[in-house]
C-alpha cells in the first residue's frame, strides 16, 4: 500500500485504523512509545517541581504558616535562584496596590474600548430597527395573551 499526503490510497483504512508502523512513521522524532511516555513523565515531574516555587496566595498563607520557612531542604534544592518569602510577599503586595489603582483601571477601560469595533451609521440604524421591531412584536404577544387570559378568567368565574 502506498501513501500520498499521509492518506492511504486504497481508502480501506480510516485514521483510527492505522497500524503501529504507520503511526510511528507519522510521528517524527518519536521512535518508541515508551520513550514518549518517559518524556511526558519527565515534563510532568518538572511541572510539579515548578509548582513548589509558586508563592501561595494570602488566604493559602494562613493555612501554611506552620510549615518551615525554608522549604528548599525538603525538596532537595539549594535555593540559589529563589527569592525569600518576605521579598515575594512585598512584591505581591506592591502588585496588588498597582492592580487596585483607579488610574490603572481607567487606562485599562480606555484600552478595551479602543479594541471595540464600533458600528457605522448604516449598521446602527439596521440594528436599532431590528431591536424596535422585536420589542414591538413581544409587547403585542404579551398584550394579546393578557387580554385572552383576562377574557378566559371572566368567562370562567363570571
Amino acid at each position: 500500500m502506498s501513501e500520498k499526503d499521509g492518506e492511504p490510497t486504497d481508502g480501506a483504512r480510516a485514521d483510527d485504523e492505522l497500524t503501529a508502523e504507520q503511526i510511528d512513521a507519522e510521528a517524527p522524532g518519536v521512535d518508541d512509545a515508551a520513550e514518549l511516555e518517559a518524556a511526558e513523565a519527565e515534563i510532568a515531574d518538572e511541572a510539579e517541581a515548578d509548582e513548589d516555587k509558586v508563592v501561595a496566595a494570602p488566604t493559602h498563607r494562613r493555612r501554611t504558616a506552620s510549615r518551615p520557612a525554608n522549604r528548599s531542604a525538603d525538596s532537595g534544592r539549594t535555593g540559589d535562584g529563589t527569592r525569600s518569602r518576605a521579598a515575594a510577599e512585598r512584591d505581591r503586595a506592591a502588585e496588588l496596590r498597582d492592580k487596585r489603582s483607579i488610574g490603572r483601571f481607567l487606562r485599562e477601560v480606555v484600552a478595551e474600548l479602543r479594541k471595540v469595533i464600533w458600528p457605522g451609521r448604516k449598521e446602527l440604524i439596521t440594528y436599532t430597527t431590528v431591536v424596535i421591531v422585536f420589542v414591538a412584536v413581544m409587547v403585542a404577544l404579551v398584550a394579546g395573551l393578557d387580554i385572552a387570559f383576562a377574557q378566559g378568567v371572566l368567562a370562567v368565574f363570571g
